[in-house]
């Protein structure tokens, strides 16, 4: 699914995000002034199927005051854990939209070209427009908001 870049943001750096929720497994991070949800993925791994739907349940929860459709989100995976093995992406595939579905724009970030692809295989799976990139400028150009600190 191919995916349009809106017009160029200012280059200024905007470091407005704050903690919304410091999970084992994500920290979770908003910008109401930019409507910008931050998602970071932490190093912990998830150990069972039990902590995938207790992690995607609480980031529910938390983004429960969040209208979705007019803020932008932007994921951070680069520090998380490799994994692709066909349990984990089935759970994942119930549970996921629990944290990127409903936003106006979305952008993930990965360290590898592997990660990159795995992220672009779940968009087209789930009929959504996601830009892949390791570079934090190019999703915020996407994003159609200036850099932040992340």
């Amino acid at each position: 699914m191919g995916a349009t870049l809106p017009p160029r943001p200012s280059r200024i750096t905007c470091n407005a995000l704050v903690d919304l929720a410091r999970l084992d497994h994500y920290l979770l991070q908003v910008d109401r002034k930019c409507r910008l949800v931050f998602a970071r993925r932490t190093t912990v791994a998830f150990d069972t199927v039990a902590q995938i739907r207790e992690c995607f349940h609480r980031i529910e929860q938390e983004f429960i005051d969040i209208p979705r459709k007019h803020y932008q989100l932007l994921v951070d995976a680069r520090n998380g854990p490799n994994r692709n093995d066909r349990s984990f992406e089935l759970v994942l595939e119930t549970e996921r939209g629990k944290l990127l579905f409903g936003f106006g724009r979305s952008a993930a970030l990965a360290a590898t070209a592997a990660g990159r692809l795995q992220i672009q295989r779940y968009a087209k799976h789930d009929r959504r427009d996601v830009l892949a990139t390791d570079d934090p400028n190019a999703a915020f150009e996407y994003l159609g908001l200036c850099p932040h600190r992340v």
